[in-house]
């Protein structure tokens, strides 16, 4: 059984929305333009936003209260201490620039991710124990395109993006258009709600959370 269900999909279509009006409303920037969604969870015992800010290589002594819409400039994210670990949320994408980033993130970690831009930039990601596992663009998501220390980690969680870019594929053959746009985006979130066990909601983006600017992130 597909862990990403139609269901998921329709629910982050939702939300996207939702956002994109609050952002209308109070003259932010779309979420759908572009969004980073990570989850880092320690291996052994939970992680803090103090421990995470500092993975980031950034000062925990600077973190400010924001709203995650209203963050300042690119590489500025947002921060919120949970159960299933440090949640990560920032409009535009990012992610760790260099191996050695990934290493300080991921010490007896595992991260979950996804990022896109307006021009159709995006990552999935999964990283562990100082290693990028898999990486992807969600747009060809077939197994030959996906990269890092083991490309197929992820295959379990990926059939929904897979059946989309075949969905895609056939309509560009057959001369076929969606009377709507194809969920891209949103079947990325819901993969990444598969993968990490995380939901995103739009309180996530419109109550205050701590957020910095992350160095290592290249955004």
């Amino acid at each position: 059984m597909d862990p990403v269900t139609p269901e998921m999909i329709d629910y982050y279509t939702r939300l996207l929305k939702d956002l994109d009006d609050s952002a209308a409303v109070n003259d932010h920037m779309n979420v759908s333009d572009g969004m980073l969604w990570m989850v880092v969870r320690g291996r052994e015992a939970p992680l803090t936003v103090i421990e995470v800010v500092s993975r980031l290589g950034a000062d925990p002594g600077q973190a400010v209260p924001r709203h995650p819409l209203c963050l300042p400039d690119p590489g500025y994210v947002a921060l919120e201490q949970t159960d299933q670990g440090v949640i990560i949320v920032a409009p535009g994408g990012c992610s760790p620039a260099t191996p050695e980033a990934w290493a300080q993130l991921t010490n007896n970690a595992e991260a979950w991710g996804f990022w896109w831009l307006v021009n159709n930039a995006n990552e999935l990601f999964y990283a562990a124990d100082g290693v990028l596992v898999t990486a992807l663009n969600i747009l060809y998501p077939q197994p030959s395109e996906c990269t890092g220390h083991n490309p197929q980690e992820l295959d379990a969680y990926l059939g929904a993006l897979r059946a989309l870019a075949d969905q895609k594929r056939t309509d560009d053959e057959t001369g076929e258009r969606p009377s709507n746009h194809y969920r891209d985006w949103e079947t990325a979130l819901a993969t990444m709600e598969a993968m990490s066990g995380v939901r995103l909601d739009v309180g996530r983006f419109t109550q205050e959370q701590q957020s910095v600017h992350a160095p290592v992130l290249d955004c």
